[in-house]
């Protein structure tokens, strides 16, 4: 028989006498405040290895939420700064291009007569709009991973080119126009996988085909359909998919006119009559000097960060490379497209879309002593150019 365990008792505790002390907490105190005011190198020692790493404040790592508040304070300030009664010139020069056949009002133009009607209440449906661009812009950039580091900044830098280049008159159609593309080209990155992709095909073309219905000079960005189907080797069966998503908007409206009593083609005869009136680089030698500046420092820092991904272009993954090539081809016609006698000052907000997703490439590469100043200058310059347009 086992013999009862008996419990093992713990060794008594050893406890150190309390130390004397030979000075109050006082005169302590006020020897450590004399130690550091004697040595002037304290604070910057202190500053430079004391502090942890994660707490040296980084712009490329900042959260989601001062994300979100960069962009929306920006676009309050883009809304506050529009003109609704510049609109009269240029709805008076879309209703001149009208063909005879029109019966129903244009897309464009019930965008405008809802803007002039309900003023406040379209400039938050447009701040809506602008704050649904920014964040499916960023979301995509966090979701792909199109960066070599995880970051938000396409977030607010969306705000900053918004807000740089600005809106005069008719925001409403702008800030739809700029949630169109932004939603398209999240589409069109989600098209991009190993099976199928026909739902993600289809909206993304579906709201392509939508996009010149509410900005009539943002016709040439038709031309990304073909490049990113080629680019993302979809089949034959989602580009008859693509092809018919992108003719659906205007079917749909050729049908409500004819049905109306006019004539079959005649929304898209004034579509073509409105593309090529007026004249070319019309939109660049008018437009007033911030916005020259802020267009042309966009265009730079897009070309730059352009050069970056080219120098390294397999630094990121498969996806992530051909999103940023896509998103170049989009940059490029954007351009293509302000250059167009159809462009106006509002049509400016579909650069943010693509420079949000190019940016970051250029802060993520660059230094951090230059990256944070950089990017503090540009949020000033796009509020002194929204506040002096």
């Amino acid at each position: 028989q086992r013999p009862a365990r008996q419990g093992i008792r713990a060794p008594p505790r050893r406890t150190r006498p309390p130390k004397a002390r030979t000075e109050t907490d006082f005169q302590a105190w006020s020897t450590n405040l004399r130690i550091i005011t004697d040595d002037p190198s304290f604070l910057r020692n202190f500053a430079l290895h004391s502090i942890p790493q994660p707490m040296k404040f980084d712009i490329t790592r900042q959260p989601l939420i001062p994300s979100f508040l960069t962009l929306a304070a920006l676009v309050v300030v883009t809304l506050v700064t529009a003109d609704p009664t510049v609109t009269a010139p240029a709805t008076a020069g879309e209703e001149a291009a009208l063909a005879e056949g029109v019966a129903i009002r244009m897309p464009h133009l019930l965008l405008v007569d809802a803007q002039a009607s309900w003023p406040t209440g379209t400039k938050l449906l447009a701040g809506l709009l602008l704050l649904v661009a920014g964040m499916v812009t960023g979301r995509m950039t966090i979701r792909y991973n199109l960066y070599s580091a995880a970051t938000c900044l396409a977030i607010p830098l969306f705000g900053i080119v918004a807000c740089g280049l600005g809106t005069r008159g008719e925001y409403l159609a702008a800030a739809g126009a700029a949630a169109l593309l932004a939603l398209a080209v999240k589409n069109f990155g989600r098209s991009f996988c190993n099976g199928y992709g026909f739902d993600a095909t289809f909206r993304a073309a579906f709201y392509l085909g939508l996009l010149p219905l509410i900005a009539p000079a943002a016709t040439p960005l038709l031309l990304m359909l073909p490049v990113a189907l080629v680019l993302f080797r979809r089949t034959l069966r989602e580009a008859a998919v693509a092809l018919a998503g992108v003719v659906l908007p205007h079917a749909a409206l050729c049908y409500l006119n004819w049905g109306a009593g006019g004539t079959l083609a005649a929304p898209l005869e004034s579509l073509g009559r409105l593309l090529v009136a007026g004249k070319p680089l019309d939109l660049l030698l008018s437009l007033p000097l911030p916005q020259q500046i802020a267009l042309g420092v966009t265009a730079l820092l897009c070309i730059a960060a352009l050069l970056l991904f080219l120098t390294d272009i397999y630094s990121v993954g498969t996806r992530p490379r051909f999103l940023l090539v896509f998103t170049i081809c989009t940059f490029l016609v954007t351009l293509l497209a302000l250059c167009a006698p159809a462009a106006t000052r509002d049509d400016l907000l579909l650069m943010a879309v693509p420079a949000a997703v190019l940016l970051p490439v250029l802060f993520v590469r660059t230094r951090r002593a230059i990256a944070l100043p950089l990017y503090l200058l540009l949020i000033a310059g796009a509020a002194a150019a929204a506040f002096l347009q």
